[in-house]
């Protein structure tokens, strides 16, 4: 690569008819190249219309040290730009690298999350299976000679009213004295046998409720409507209540999602879990109105109970929500609430495994999820959540 100069252009054979020459009147002009270990990497080029031989040797010097400068000046400029653009591209990378950092480790957390509450799912299930063996044996086992104490405590009853009957009509050969003692006994008699009777049938509703709990469904899952299905366990429910206390005046509001279509359920089973749901929600709503008429606030700031059932269509799910104004769950027992045989009822009102086999129903038969918030004096509300997809 050489330097070109000419000393005049116009008076040059090589370069008078340029067309560019001819228009700009160009005399004098000097063409360098710039390079930079031996590469072309610019041009300088200088011309002058005015005087002919304006590029002489000692400007020739001067360019060749302007080029040399301007070389480095330009790989400068260059080697800037490189190193400008690298560092926007690390620092797109560093930025996709923590993106994909915090994804990462942000699919890790709900990946561990579903893991464990699957492990426990699986570990709460194994523990129902091994519990419904077990009290399916032990309740098999007690029935029968349970079955003797009720049919005996009975036939008891039965007896001691033939006597005191029959001491009515021919007791009056004995003294007045004994037949009054005799009576006396005769009714205690009675009295104990009707109190072993009653005890009876409770043992025995116990063991009903035992075996309920360990019998695994036989049934299969059919397209059903759930807000049917949820609708007549409502109206069971009330019917019920209704049945034994005229005077039960609980509102039941409703609000059902009409977008939600047929799932697959075995709708005996989750009525039966709804219903034990409900049922509990209405002895709190009561529990809570008797305390408000101990209390006198009935008086001052008249209670009604409501409970307030809704359902709702999600993504890939239905949500249930069952929430009642009653006396709450305080957290040490919402922790214990699905154990089995655990309930906070009275002696004789509860047997502790209604929501033990509502869960099971729930998150063990139907894959779905079961959760309880609750404010003591104020609301208990159960959510649940069942897959549209089995």
């Amino acid at each position: 690569l050489e330097t070109l100069v000419i000393n005049d252009a116009t008076a040059d054979p090589t370069w008078a008819g340029d067309p560019y020459i001819v228009a700009e009147k160009t005399r004098s002009l000097l063409c360098t190249p710039i390079t930079n270990q031996g590469k072309l990497i610019g041009i300088i080029y200088l011309e002058n219309n005015l005087m002919s031989g304006a590029f002489t040797r000692d400007r020739l010097e001067v360019l060749k040290f302007l080029c040399s400068q301007a070389a480095i000046s330009l790989e400068n400029a260059r080697l800037y730009t490189q190193v400008a653009v690298t560092n926007e591209q690390l620092e797109q990378a560093n930025e996709q690298l923590e993106d994909y950092s915090r994804t990462l480790e942000e699919k890790v957390v709900a990946r561990t999350t579903e893991l464990k509450a699957a492990q426990q799912q699986i570990i709460a299930q194994e523990k129902l299976a091994s519990l419904g063996s077990l009290t399916s044996g032990i309740a098999h086992e007690l029935r029968n000679p349970l079955n003797f104490v009720n049919n005996y405590a009975e036939g008891s009853l039965d007896l001691t009213n033939e006597v005191i009957a029959e001491l009515e009509i021919n007791g009056g050969t004995l003294e007045a004295q004994s037949r009054g003692y005799l009576k006396e006994l005769l009714n205690d008699i009675k009295e104990n046998s009707a109190i072993i009777k009653e005890h009876g049938q409770r043992a025995e509703r116990i063991i009903s409720s035992m075996m309920n709990h360990a019998r695994s469904e036989t049934k299969e899952r059919r397209l059903s409507n759930l807000n049917g299905v949820l609708a007549e366990a409502i109206n069971l429910v009330y019917q019920s209540k209704r049945a034994s206390n005229l005077g039960f005046n609980v509102s039941f509001e409703t609000e059902y999602d009409r977008d939600i279509g047929e799932l697959e359920l075995v709708p005996s089973a989750l009525s039966r879990a709804f219903i034990n749901i409900l049922d509990n929600a209405c002895y709190a709503v009561l529990k809570k109105r008797k305390q408000s008429q101990i209390s006198g606030e009935e008086e001052e700031k008249p209670y009604q109970p409501i409970l307030t059932i809704k359902t709702q269509n999600r993504t890939e799910a239905v949500e249930i929500l069952i929430r009642d104004n009653g006396i709450g769950i305080p957290s040490e027992v919402r922790e214990k609430i699905f154990n089995p045989f655990f309930t906070t009822k009275p002696t004789g009102e509860g047997t502790g495994l209604g929501l033990s086999l509502t869960y099971d129903i729930i998150v063990g038969q139907h894959g779905g999820s079961l959760k309880i918030n609750s404010e003591p004096g104020l609301y208990t509300e159960f959510m649940m959540m069942l897959p549209k997809k089995s």
